[in-house]
């Protein structure tokens, strides 16, 4: 599909359709061209330790930790050990 048919194929849509489209497009190009790993720019996301704590929570949050919690006993041990 050639730009012009895509362009020609938003035009058709309802106006809130386009702008959602629209804000989308200028989003992703945001982060495209950004240095930052922050879409808006905050400079936490420049301590490269913040970024490894992200990282390796979503790296634990992804592992199966084989914890299953059967009863209210279980719960309540299981976060008063958090």
């Amino acid at each position: 599909m050639t730009t012009a048919a895509i362009l020609k194929a938003i035009n058709a849509l309802p106006v809130k359709e386009r702008m959602m489209i629209i804000e989308q497009v200028v989003h992703t190009i945001r982060l495209e061209n950004s240095d930052s790993p922050s879409p808006s720019g905050d400079s936490w996301y420049d301590d490269q330790r913040n970024i490894a704590i992200v990282k390796e929570g979503i790296k634990s949050a992804n592992e199966d930790t084989g914890v299953v919690l059967t009863s209210k006993e279980d719960i309540k041990n299981y976060f008063a050990n958090l």
